[in-house]
């Protein structure tokens, strides 16, 4: 279904663009026709003088004809590249395939959005699982990688990050059984309790960071990339002490499961000298593009239409500090 929308967008593209051109060329017949007859009138005159040699040659059917060859170069044309995008499949409510498998969330709504008014790009998206998206930056399957990504040292080593986010953070919080006894007033306080987090997640990078500085007060860490309501139940179960949440995530998913966690701690690996949105993600050496969205982003920013969206999908406003 997307693919089709894509390819129907592309040929819209180029239909206005050849509409465009073929008004151009209509626009400088007429001015020639008009210039034609003031060499008409000069032919006469140049005849009349015993000069009609020297003005002959220019006629109406050469005019049209230089017309027409003329014409598309005096249009400016916008060269478009169809980009691909790797995003998630099921993170809800910032990238997600609805049930009828539509891509829906806060994440795409803000690409479609961008590609509005970046005449140069066309996008198109994949949806998958999160452990393949960013396999498909280092293969070049895909141009950009959108999930919802956090910024880390190691990530950035490895990918050229966009310079303007779509979301800001301050941290994470716990999600604990109802009930649980579990204080949670620092990071120092995760030591020894059992953590679940996605692979390769920004959360799992900082409790495995945390670790490597800690070494005699370790967060058990668990991978499970499984969907928040198998997480939950884990949760509930006593497979798991906690699941890292934060405030628009632990909201939603109150409101979608019912009032089955509490919430535990604040501001948890949040560190101010660092970027603390959330970005789309480029390989080095596509600078370009990640400055095109940059700018159409701040854009969006300025205007206030990704706040009026942050409110609509997350909300609250998460983007507020992420404005210049």
């Amino acid at each position: 279904m997307k693919e089709k929308e894509g390819e129907l967008k592309m040929k819209s593209k180029k239909l206005r663009k050849a509409l465009a051109l073929i008004l151009v060329a209509v626009l400088a017949v007429a001015a020639v026709g008009c210039g034609s007859k003031s060499s008409s009138d000069s032919k006469t005159k140049g005849t009349n003088s015993g000069n009609e040699a020297t003005v002959a040659p220019t006629t109406a059917a050469t005019a049209t004809t230089e017309a027409v060859t003329l014409a598309p170069t005096a249009e400016p044309t916008v060269a478009v590249k169809t980009l691909k995008i790797g995003i998630g499949n099921a993170f809800k409510p910032m990238c997600y395939l609805d049930e009828d498998g539509n891509l829906q969330g806060y994440e795409y709504e803000t690409l479609k959005k961008l590609d509005e008014i970046l005449p140069q790009y066309e996008f198109t998206y994949e949806a998958t699982e999160f452990k393949n998206i960013l396999v498909g930056l280092d293969t070049k399957t895909y141009d950009i990688a959108v999930h919802h990504y956090g910024w880390n040292a190691e990530r950035a080593d490895k990918y050229l990050y966009a310079n303007v986010g779509d979301y800001y953070g301050i941290g994470y919080n716990l999600r604990i059984a109802k009930g649980s006894n579990i204080v949670i007033n620092s990071e120092d306080d995760l030591g020894g309790l059992k953590i679940a987090v996605g692979t390769s997640s920004n959360v799992a990078y900082l409790s495995e960071t945390y670790n490597k500085n800690h070494p005699d007060n370790k967060i058990n860490i668990v991978y499970d990339d499984g969907t928040t309501e198998q997480q939950l139940a884990s949760l509930n179960n006593g497979v798991y002490d906690g699941i890292y949440g934060d405030p628009f995530g632990n909201s939603l998913t109150k409101a979608a499961y019912g009032d089955i966690f509490d919430v535990a701690g604040e501001n948890l690996f949040y560190d101010p000298t660092i970027p603390n949105g959330t970005y789309f993600i480029f390989n080095y050496g596509d600078e370009q593009l990640r400055d095109d969205l940059d700018a159409a982003l701040q854009q969006l920013l300025d205007n206030g239409w990704e706040k009026e969206l942050s409110i609509k999908l997350l909300g609250a406003d998460y983007t507020a500090i992420l404005k210049k």
